[in-house]
């Protein structure tokens, strides 16, 4: 009995011990599972890169506690800014590229599976309202396509720390990223370009004008004076020039001992080609595209009014609108005349510089104010497009040949072939430079129609050193003459003007060659 109450001791131990072991062996085939999804493909759905309409991008602003959207959206066929009052976007391109860069994100490294490092790692949701610290917010990125479903959706937080073994190598280049639904912290080789700058995403080009083509710049420089409530005129300026290489000529006698200030002109045309867009507003509804207010659908309210005035305009009786700081009108050989119309300045940065704040409406005071910190100087700018046929030159006539004498000229019948064959030619090239004045028009109005849609809807932000180089008075246009420095001449040689065969000289014109 005893050797039988011994077996059954060791039986029941066995037992015991087996079904501790069962209890306390993990399921390993589930965490490898778990672990495995390393190396794979965030949103493996999401398969086509065209599909994508819609980027949304939110980012926190710890120092306002508030999050900030920026999107870009197809939107009736146009890709437009909503957080921009729908402004165009140059977007098909970009996104496009976005959303192929996000198709390739793979889990490279898992990082954390605890909700209690994501602070550390800047993951938190910046749209998660029941957090109660603003740290560690990272930046939200979504891409829907026109059925607003999801195509993808992840949290970009900081860079990931490097190895304590490693210096360099792909750990450098990682960001910690993680699905707002998951717990799971990734290392991910992000090269995706996610700008929420909205220049990033126009055409920053206003006037798209080339340099070469501009022939005449008239500078109004009058003011607006709100006490008098009156017009104050002053100069009216004009530069022209009759080719791209030729010398620019004033409307203006210079004054003794000054000249040309060249320098300013060339600053000016280039501030022309270069002007940016650092920022839009909406304009009121109704303003005509050649900003008259007397258009029957604009109503003069006080809203419009405040709108206008809040950016330094102002209509005047006849409906003309009249601008703080004058205008500057630009004419080119393509027909295309533009009139720029300079308005209040103002000091801002980021989305407050780009798309204003919901209380923009007061005449702006910041001209008296003190730059904040932090803050640029723009100026708001409306531009409008018109165009002038006669601005276009003449085609160029082809070089005569050289003049040859028929044998009779006189006797010549009127089927003579030869008669016949130029007086042919000659027919050919008249249609031919018709037909390429015409074509100058036609691309000409075309130009304005285009540059007119563009320009109609809105109110420009521009930097302030473009408005100081564009609007240019009588002082600056001209400078001291300067005096060439000493030895700057070339001494003469053999052959005048520096040069063998020079005017003047032996070998030189007036004289040949022995």
């Amino acid at each position: 009995m005893k050797e039988l109450h011994k077996t059954l001791i060791f039986v029941a131990v066995a037992l015991l011990l087996t079904g501790a072991a069962v209890i306390r062996i993990p399921d390993w085939s589930g965490v490898d599972e778990v672990f495995n999804d390393q190396g794979q493909p965030f949103f493996p759905d999401f398969k086509d890169p065209l599909s994508c309409t819609d980027l949304e991008v939110v980012d926190y602003d710890p120092s306002t506690a508030s999050a900030s959207r920026f999107e870009v959206k197809l939107k009736n066929g146009k890709w437009v800014i909503p957080s921009h009052y729908d402004y165009p976007a140059d977007a098909k391109d970009r996104l496009a590229k976005t959303a192929a860069g996000v198709m390739d994100l793979t889990k490279d490294t898992m990082r954390s599976d605890r909700a209690e490092d994501q602070e550390d790692l800047g993951v938190v949701d910046p749209l998660d309202t029941k957090s109660t610290s603003l740290k560690g917010r990272g930046k939200r990125v979504t891409l829907r396509d026109t059925s607003e479903k999801v195509l993808a959706d992840f949290i970009i937080g900081k860079p990931v720390a490097k190895d304590k073994d490693k210096d360099s190598g792909d750990t450098a280049r990682q960001r910690y990223v993680r699905v707002p639904s998951q717990k799971r912290t990734y290392g991910v080789n992000l090269k995706v370009d996610l700008s929420t700058k909205f220049a990033d995403w126009i055409e920053t080009n206003l006037l798209k004008v080339d340099t070469s083509k501009i022939r005449k710049v008239i500078f109004d420089n009058y003011k607006v004076d709100l006490d008098q409530r009156a017009v104050i005129r002053g100069d009216k300026l004009t530069i022209d020039r009759g080719s791209s290489s030729g010398p620019w000529n004033l409307s203006f006698t210079i004054p003794e001992g000054q000249e040309l200030n060249t320098e300013k002109i060339n600053a000016m045309t280039s501030a022309l080609a270069d002007l940016k867009i650092v920022g839009v507003r909406p304009k009121p509804a109704g303003l005509s595209k050649d900003l008259r207010g007397n258009d029957p659908s604009f109503a003069q309210t006080e809203q419009a009014r405040r709108s206008l005035q809040s950016k330094g305009y102002f209509l005047a009786p006849t409906g003309d609108l009249v601008s703080m700081q004058g205008d500057v009108f630009v004419e080119t050989e393509e027909g295309v005349v533009y009139t720029l119309r300079f308005g209040e300045v103002v000091f801002a940065s980021g989305e407050e510089l780009s798309a204003g704040t919901k209380d923009e409406g007061e005449p702006s005071k910041a001209k008296d104010d003190k730059k904040p910190e932090g803050a640029t100087e723009s100026r708001y700018l409306m531009v409008t497009v018109s165009f002038d046929p006669t601005l276009i030159p003449e085609p160029k006539k082809e070089q005569e040949p050289p003049l040859t004498i028929p044998d009779d000229p006189f006797q010549r019948a009127p089927d003579d072939p030869k008669r016949i064959a130029e007086e042919k030619a000659e027919k050919e090239k008249a249609d031919r430079l018709a037909a390429e004045k015409e074509k100058k028009i036609s691309d000409g109005k075309k130009r304005v129609e285009e540059l007119s849609d563009r320009f109609a809807n809105w109110y420009y932000m521009t930097p302030g050193d473009s408005f100081r180089a564009i609007a240019l008075n009588s002082k600056d246009l001209v400078r001291p003459k300067q005096e060439k420095p000493e030895g700057s001449s070339m001494p003469s040689f053999p052959g005048g003007a520096g040069f063998p065969g020079g005017a003047g000289f032996p070998g030189g014109a007036g004289f040949t060659h022995p």
